[in-house]
């Protein structure tokens, strides 16, 4: 192949730290440029780069670890091609690297489906209904740490810190046992056994559970911490739905997720009406009259359509 003078001279100039990285990658742009270097950085730059990072930060970490403390010399042009591939090799080995270390294995339900997740430190976490964990194996010795949408009851065997990210807050331990609910931007967690650390994202506000406690983080402030009975805070598992003051909305919402239906409902002040008492997943029928029957309201179900009014709407 034939090499532009102008190609050679722009990259000796940037291999010499006479020219910046940004004048350099603007060479990306110009669409008959020939040199090797320039089109295989533009092939690198589709590779992903750490989630926590923008490909600048990647790019810019990148040439400090290879211009760090060495004294950038000029180049004779026979020797600049094989420099050129051995830094083509570096970036495209760092790119590639970091997509396999930030590949995360996934595991959602669906409604009405409950999940184990046998975690790779042999912790496990129970997923309930309309939920998704994920977590990072490669990375899992470095550091145990999992992400969690919707709720999940984990069991964590001893070791280093055990981390569970939301986007409410985050809930760390060591060993311990303890309940997670993330719903419409309400992070509620639990311990049964062991301590949990709950911490709110937007501030360094922390809050230290033993067992039989719990707390709730809204509006990015966490709650006092309440006493809860140890025999309610999974109880979940066994299919079993207990509510104490908790927004009639809410709960309409778990018998969606529990029983695999769509719930619609013409309730005024719905948002205004907390609703205390208890449900089982193994009736409908039976679910339906505990929280409508308290409430004052009267459901039909056609298929897997259940909708719900105020009793005196029956006769109009």
């Amino acid at each position: 192949m034939q090499l532009n003078q102008d190609d050679i001279n722009h990259e000796q100039l940037w291999l010499e730290g006479k020219i910046s990285s940004e004048e350099f990658l603007s060479k990306l742009d110009t669409q008959d440029g020939k040199s090797p270097l320039v089109r295989s950085l533009a092939l690198l730059s589709a590779f992903d780069v750490p989630s926590s990072k923008s490909k600048s930060q990647a790019w810019a970490n990148l040439e400090a670890k290879i211009t760090s403390e060495t004294k950038v010399i000029p180049l004779y042009r026979k020797y600049w091609i094989g420099i050129a591939a051995s830094f083509i090799l570096a970036v495209g080995a760092f790119f590639v690297l970091n997509q396999t270390l930030n590949e995360k294995t996934v595991f959602e339900t669906s409604f009405a489906q409950v999940q184990s997740v046998y975690l790779p430190d042999s912790s496990i976490a129970y997923l309930n209904a309309d939920s998704k964990l994920s977590y990072s194996e490669k990375a899992w010795n470095e550091t145990r740490e999992v992400e969690l949408i919707g709720e999940a009851f984990f069991e964590v065997r001893k070791g280093s810190d055990f981390i569970v990210n939301t986007d409410q807050g985050d809930v760390k331990v060591l060993g311990t046992s303890f309940n997670v609910k993330v719903r419409n931007t309400i992070l509620e967690v639990a311990c049964k056994t062991g301590l949990v650390r709950v911490s709110n994202r937007q501030s360094s506000e922390n809050i230290d559970l033993s067992p039989g406690w719990a707390v709730i983080v809204k509006d990015d402030d966490v709650k006092e911490a309440t006493p809860l009975g140890l025999s309610y805070i999974d109880n979940w598992r066994v299919g079993e739905f207990d509510f104490e003051s908790v927004m009639l909305s809410e709960v309409l919402s778990e018998l969606q997720r529990q029983f695999d239906l769509k719930v619609e409902y013409d309730i005024e002040n719905i948002e205004d009406r907390p609703y205390t008492g208890f449900f089982n997943k193994n009736n409908l029928s039976e679910a339906l009259q505990l929280v409508c029957n308290t409430m004052g309201l009267t459901f039909t179900i056609d298929g897997k359509t259940v909708t719900i009014k105020n009793k005196e709407f029956q006769n109009q």
